[in-house]
């Protein structure tokens, strides 16, 4: 079953087939809408990039004006697990605030009172996220699994249709005197310590790891070196 999807979706050359695909496939599990997408890392913070929303006109502009995803905690979940989930499973591990009580009453008005969500992680804090929404149902294990595996591969074919790289390769980015400056500090060193073992002031070691922040897209350099750790490069 899997490999015939595999197949099949390798042979979609534009993201409204593989949007057609997919959807054609979950709803045989009872599925009635769906969305795929990615939160690209900014030194302003995550951006949305969705591949495709596979959702009625009127939800999509609701959930736009209202700001959903701001609130929404299947979105917040996804980012903090690795496994797949249902969406009464997160439900029922957190109390919800106001404003994501609000969109799950909101949802279920629609009639989604149920969805299964599939995180994605990769290397330099890339994440992804394939979402489906439905009515309540048990999820068994075997379905849990080609759900996982059906959305993986959709989220792949449409990362490489789009030409989404998971993450901009820091040391393509990175100048060598940048890179050095940010392993300094990944090994524990002070801005006073790099620049005497670089033998420059702690401007120029402050601007080098500032620079290599803002290009690997982090807020903090904590922030920074984790997306290099993650990346392989300290």
């Amino acid at each position: 079953m899997i490999g015939e999807f595999s197949a099949v979706l390798e042979e979609c050359t534009t993201i409204e087939a593989v949007r057609t695909l997919f959807k054609e496939r979950i709803a045989s599990f009872g599925y009635t809408a769906s969305a795929c997408g990615a939160f690209l890392p900014t030194d302003k913070g995550p951006e949305t990039h969705f591949f495709f929303q596979d959702w009625p006109p009127d939800w999509i502009e609701l959930y736009a004006r209202r700001n959903f995803v701001a609130a929404d905690y299947v979105v917040a979940e996804a980012r903090r697990r690795i496994a797949p989930f249902t969406w009464l499973e997160a439900k029922a591990e957190r109390i919800l605030s106001r404003a994501e009580q609000d969109i799950w009453d909101t949802a279920a008005e629609w009639g989604w009172t149920d969805g299964f969500s599939v995180p994605i992680h990769g290397p330099g804090g890339y994440f992804g996220l394939v979402a489906m929404a439905g009515k309540e149902r048990p999820v068994p294990s075997a379905l849990r699994r080609e759900l996982h595996q059906l959305s993986f591969l959709t989220h792949e074919r449409c990362r490489t249709l789009t030409g989404v790289a998971p993450v901009a390769d820091p040391q393509a980015t990175l100048t060598h005197r940048e890179l050095e400056c940010a392993r300094w500090v990944a090994a524990g060193k002070t801005d006073a310590a790099i620049a005497t073992l670089l033998g420059v002031s702690q401007t120029t070691v402050r601007s080098h790891i500032d620079q290599a922040r803002r290009k690997l897209g982090a807020r903090t350099r904590a922030q920074a070196i984790a997306r290099l750790v993650f990346s392989g490069l300290s």
